[in-house]
């Protein structure tokens, strides 16, 4: 109940009806009568009057904002259930979590609980509301009918059963093994579905930060975007509409309350127009934004951006450790062919162009070589990127019987920058940041070696940005080695001491795998011939990209070679290799594509995502790593046997094919401007070789800077001096002296008529008319005189001057007056302006003095 006492403070119901009569909608003017005198009355608000109000930012269109805010949580929630993560009826709860959370959201916005509360209160409700609807996604399993059995109800055995598949997935995480169980991936997602709609609207509805409530949703969706198994764009197009809506409908209620406060007069068909005018303006911004100049070819950038990059792929690492039975995204598109290598479920590819790569040869275009072996996973564990320039030599180990080959790759879709083609890289005409193992192993028969430790390059990716229909040129190592050259090789002992890495195997490995490796290769006297014996076996086994992830209990390869024996080309190399790895052979897996198809009119290979591959390689020495093809449905490698070569002399890797100077692969003969036509090599000096744009990106960033400073300046220019534009002279000087006010923050009223102590509301007036009360700020009911009163107590020095602009400013505003004022009047305020700018410079500098040092004092 209002206090009592103020009731002399209100105007009765018909002194108010006939001062609105009098008046107008528009402005308010009291009466001549001290009743209706009395209708208008200035009086402080107390803290107490304060508490009584409602606590929600939003006090009018609550529901047309609670609408759009829940589809923006509702798309999110469909984009994640038809993201392809797991099964649609495994992630269809999540729509129940975001109406769920809407609903305790909006109570608890509108209650009077503090934030502790809805924290804490938010944390339990939302455990229990998302453990209760997943037990309804537990099928009967055996462990369940066990509790069931035991005389424990059914919701109640289900949720014991969720809760030992939790403890499972912890004890899993913190003995670092992997996990395939879904159960856990399926209650992260909800909870964190339900904190960010729970947030959201706290966020809008308690505090009015709708762009909180709006990006911690988009972000969520962009990311489930990039990452998804299956396309969800259509989600994130739903969500960019509904959150402009959301956007432009939240500032026009914010305006309206801010109009009803003030009694500035609206009309209430203006919420068309105002939607409308809004989404057409964030239409053409998002237009500006694709003609906007690509920063990502700013190589800057990107070494800006490269510490991010690498904690960002130990994330990932991460990620598909802990998650390993979740659905991937088909690995060629954009973030394909990072560090690791999961053993996961379907494999989903398309037709889609990927590259055109015009070489003489071809076979395969590697992006990543991998060394550690999880049992479920394969990791390039390189640590530290190497940065080379444009067509700069990158170091690499001398085998024998290798040529250079020089391959010229084309982006028809964008493959996340990474590097693709023959393994062996020597020299690439892009800048690179390269990942490469050290090889400090020593080859019997080469005693040069002693001492000296090389390095290879495992995988790498542009420094710039590669956009579809750009080109770079890469010059590989390319083996020739025969196979008479490889038995000979296997005859040579292993220094097994150095190669410890790629005998690396995970101590569960299964003993059944080994076995069957053993047994596979019992007969064969080489290496070479053990390789092909295994690969042999391997390809008997039938391709399929439909099979099912393995589960949290089953080993991959075993599930491989000994459940299903059938499988796709992750699963092939992945066997091979960790087969002759068991038998004491060096081998790893390595990824990228396959050579696609050849098309004889253009002179190109044509590689489409359906050639994404996986694939084995070998050690031998002294010819290096070789490769091996043990996936079904491949056509196998076709090596020269090397007797036809014999008596004649001319095997590769004699000096009449591989001369001794170390500069052969860069003398004249591969000259990257003579080799290639200018419009595909570009000149050397520009970004990585490429058609360069740098003239237009360096204009480009030139000018946005320059649009950025020029934009600040016009900002801090209208704040302190007042606009320019459509205004006459009084008006543009009284501006200026209003913000000049502000930047000196001086008192809004006299220091006579300061608010009492208890005050925490700050400085405000109750504008009390009939039954309506609200808040006026107090520098808004100030005349220009009291204005000018305020300003000379604070200025005494700029009295006179103070106090002619604003005659000047008051005859204009409120006196009849022609269209244009005199040119003694517009000489008189810039006389005026020009004599007391000096003394609001000196006040400023005095503040800013006094400012730093109390600050340093303390």
């Amino acid at each position: 109940m209002r206090d009592q006492s103020r009731g002399p403070l209100r105007a009765t119901e018909s002194e108010t009806a006939g001062t609105a009569a009098d008046t107008g909608a528009s402005e308010f003017v009291p009466a001549a009568s001290e009743e209706a005198d009395a209708s208008l009355v200035y009086a402080h608000v107390e803290s107490d009057e304060q508490s009584q109000s409602p606590i929600a930012y939003f006090r009018e269109g609550r529901l047309v904002t609670l609408l759009l805010l829940g589809f923006i949580y509702v798309i999110l929630a469909l984009s994640l259930s038809n993201a392809g993560w797991t099964s649609a009826m495994s992630m269809s709860m999540l729509v129940a979590v975001v109406l769920g959370a809407l609903t305790m959201g909006a109570l608890i916005s509108f209650s009077r609980f503090d934030s502790f509360f809805m924290l804490s209160h938010s944390f339990a409700t939302g455990l229990a509301w998302v453990f209760f609807l997943m037990t309804f996604l537990v099928e009967d399993e055996q462990r369940v009918q066990a509790f069931i059995e035991r005389g424990i109800p059914v919701l109640q055995a289900r949720a014991y059963f969720l809760l030992e598949r939790w403890l499972e997935w912890i004890e899993a995480a913190i003995n670092r093994q992997a996990s395939n169980d879904n159960v856990v991936f399926i209650f992260e997602i909800g909870f964190l579905v339900w904190w960010l709609t729970y947030l959201g609207v706290w966020s809008v509805f308690r505090h009015g930060h709708v762009w909180r409530g709006v990006l911690m949703a988009g972000i969520a969706l962009l990311v489930n975007t990039h990452y998804a198994p299956v396309s969800v764009m259509g989600f994130l197009v739903a969500y960019c509409i509904v959150a402009l809506l959301l956007l432009a409908w939240t500032t026009l209620v914010d305006h309206r309350q801010r109009w009803r406060s003030q009694s500035i007069y609206f009309s209430e068909d203006i919420n068309f127009d105002f939607m409308r005018s809004g989404f057409m303006y964030t239409m053409a911004v998002i237009a500006l934004a694709f003609i906007a100049p690509n920063m990502g070819r700013s190589l800057p950038f990107h070494d800006l951006l490269q510490p991010v990059n690498m904690r960002w792929e130990a994330a990932m690492q991460e990620w598909n450790r802990l998650y390993q039975g979740l659905n991937r995204q088909t690995r060629p598109v954009q973030t394909g062919f990072g560090r690791t290598l999961t053993l996961g479920g379907e494999r989903t590819v398309s037709d889609r162009l990927i590259m055109e790569v015009e070489a003489p040869t071809g076979r395969y275009w590697r992006a990543v070589a991998f060394d550690r072996f999880t049992g479920r996973q394969w990791i390039n564990t390189a640590e530290g990127e190497n940065t080379y320039r444009s067509n700069q030599p990158i170091p690499a180990r001398e085998w024998t019987a290798r040529s250079p080959v020089t391959q010229t790759v084309t982006i028809r879709t964008p493959t996340g920058n990474i590097l693709l083609a023959m393994p062996d890289v020597v020299q690439a005409s892009i800048p690179l940041a390269a990942l490469q193992q050290p090889l400090d192993y020593v080859d019997p028969a080469d005693s040069a070696s002693s001492g000296r430790r090389d390095s290879e390059l495992t995988w790498a990716r542009s420094r710039i940005t590669l956009e579809a229909g750009e080109s770079y040129r890469v010059i590989s190592s390319q083996t020739n080695v025969t196979i008479r050259e490889l038995r000979e090789a296997g005859l040579v002992e292993y220094p097994t001491q150095d190669l410890t890495r790629y005998l690396q195997l995970p101590i569960t490995f299964s003993p059944r795998v080994a076995e069957l490796a053993e047994q596979v290769m019992a007969g064969e006297s080489t290496t070479y011939d053990k390789v092909k014996a295994l690969e042999r076996f391997l390809r008997t086994f039938a391709y399929d990209e439909g099979i099912k992830a393995p589960g949290p209990d089953q080993d991959p390869l075993e599930y491989f070679l000994f459940d299903i024996q059938s499988g796709y080309c992750d699963y092939y190399a992945s066997a091979m290799a960790a087969m002759l790895r068991s038998q004491g052979i060096p081998a790893r897996a390595a990824s990228g594509y396959a050579e696609g198809t050849y098309d004889p009119e253009i002179g190109t290979y044509l590689v489409t995502e359906r050639d994404a591959h996986t694939w084995v390689e070998v050690y031998f020495p002294q010819y290096g790593w070789i490769e091996f093809e043990p996936t079904a449905g491949e056509s196998i490698l076709d090596r020269p046997s090397g007797v036809e070569l014999q008596d004649s002399g001319l095997i590769p890797g004699m000096d009449e094919i591989m001369p001794e100077d170390e500069d052969f692969l860069f003398d004249d003969a591969f000259d990257f401007e003579e080799e290639f036509p200018q419009d595909i090599a570009g000149p050397v000096t520009g970004i990585g070789g490429l058609p360069t744009r740098t003239p237009v990106v360096t204009t480009s960033f030139i000018f946005i800077v320059l649009t950025l400073i020029a934009g600040v300046w016009l900002l801090r220019r209208r704040m302190y001096q007042g606009p320019k534009a459509f205004m006459q002279e009084p008006q543009i000087y009284y501006e200026r002296l209003l913000n000049w006010t502000a930047r000196l923050k001086m008192p809004l009223r006299s220091r006579q008529t300061q608010d009492p102590p208890n005050s925490q509301d700050g400085p405000s007036l109750r504008l009390v008319s009939g039954e309506v009360a609200r808040q006026v700020p107090v520098e808004q009911a100030m005349t220009p005189y009291e204005r000018e009163a305020l300003l000379a107590e604070g200025l005494p020095q700029g009295i006179p001057f103070i106090r002619r602009i604003i005659e000047i400013y008051v005859q204009f505003r409120y006196a009849p007056r022609s269209e244009h004022f005199e040119d003694e009047v517009r000489y008189e305020l810039k006389n005026n302006w020009r004599r007391l700018r000096p003394v609001l410079l000196k006040v400023w500098l005095q503040q800013r003095f006094s400012w730093r040092t109390s600050a340093g004092g303390n």
